[in-house]
């Protein structure tokens, strides 16, 4: 028989709930052909309560209650949970998959809940981009630690795998620097505006399809690419950033003429994440650039991202429309990936070459 796999998770919003949907389906299809039998056995929320089930509860019955608004208390079978703190300390699962909202300034309390399940023994998933960009060598650590596994695939450009391309198909390279376009919010606002729509409608239309973040000026004042910019530098250039360290200016003041007239000139105005080794240190930007047309940032799509190599030169990624769907599949792949380790196969860190220590 397999083994079961207890999920549980903290957040529970728009990638959960997809999550939730494609686990009756696809995604239970695919963990159970990596070798184990998936249940979810809590689910925290800041605005619909809190729900534990030892024996499983239906994921697909809290999405479709919290879609609609009401509590989770009516699958609750358990002692009462006074806080995300308890529901952590005490929910039986075998991994935490966290996913509260992004605070860009501090990442909290994502970083906070992430270490306390790794103290406890749970292995850990995160789409979250705080804990990687606040604490990432710190939660590898803690994880190596009670040997489990921290991993966070969907922490930047939805399900691209852009962690595990680095760690697994670029052995003995070291990444030397990067430019990104990894704000799909902008970049559709940008890509609208193209189309003489104002600024306010493009950005209801990216809310309403729920691509911006809860608070639609972490997009717009470049803190969200500054929280990714950090979660790339310090995974695959061994950085120890934080988003304060980032120069960083968003796309506000960008006006329709100043679109048209990119245009007009063959170019489409984007907003760039940048990094970059310099001795010791590694830089990072956000800020708008006008790009010529055939630059693979420029492409219509809503995340690209060009790796710099020591080893294989310039390796450019491209994503299309990406949204929810995409995130809840990294969720997956990082679960078939610890169900491996919950199977007695273990995962191994990635073990980043060090190059000396980063400042902004």
């Amino acid at each position: 028989m397999k083994p079961t796999l207890r999920i549980a998770f903290v957040g529970f919003g728009h990638v959960g709930r997809r999550f939730a949907d494609l686990l009756r389906g696809p995604f239970g299809r695919a963990l159970r052909a990596a070798g184990v039998r998936p249940i979810v056995t809590g689910i925290a929320t800041a605005r619909h309560g809190t729900a534990v089930d030892a024996r499983g509860l239906s994921a697909s019955r809290a999405a479709a209650l919290t879609r609609a608004g009401k509590p989770l208390s009516t699958l609750h079978r358990a002692p009462e949970v006074a806080s995300v703190t308890a529901f952590i300390r005490q929910v039986p699962a075998d991994v935490l998959i966290e996913i509260t909202t992004l605070e860009p300034r501090t990442g909290e309390p994502a970083t906070s809940h992430v270490a306390a399940a790794l103290r406890r023994g749970l292995h850990v998933v995160t789409a979250n981009k705080g804990p990687v960009a606040f604490a990432r060598r710190r939660l590898r650590r803690l994880a190596a630690r009670h040997g489990r596994v921290f991993l966070h695939e969907g922490a930047v450009m939805d399900g691209f795998p852009i962690f595990n391309l680095v760690e697994r198909c670029l052995p003995g390279v070291q990444v030397l620097g990067f430019r990104g376009v990894v704000n799909a919010t902008t970049t559709r606002i940008l890509s609208a505006m193209e189309k003489g729509v104002g600024f306010e409608v493009a950005l209801r239309e990216v809310q309403q399809a729920g691509v911006s973040e809860a608070d639609p000026r972490n997009d717009i004042d470049g803190w969200d690419a500054a929280v990714k910019a950090c979660a790339i530098a310090n995974a695959l250039m061994d950085a120890q950033l934080r988003p304060q360290d980032v120069r960083r200016q968003g796309i506000a003041a960008i006006t329709a003429t100043d679109v048209l007239a990119a245009r007009a000139r063959g170019e489409r105005l984007r907003l760039v994440a940048r990094g970059r080794r310099v001795g010791r240190q590694v830089r990072l930007s956000v800020a708008p650039e006008s790009l010529a047309d055939g630059d693979l940032l420029a492409a219509r799509a809503d995340g690209a991202l060009v790796l710099e190599t020591d080893l294989m030169g310039e390796i450019g990624l491209s994503e299309g429309p990406g949204g929810v769907e995409q995130t809840a599949y990294a969720l997956l792949a990082d679960l078939i990936e610890i169900s491996r380790a919950h199977r007695g196969r273990g995962v191994r860190p990635r073990r980043v070459r060090r190059s000396g220590r980063a400042s902004g």
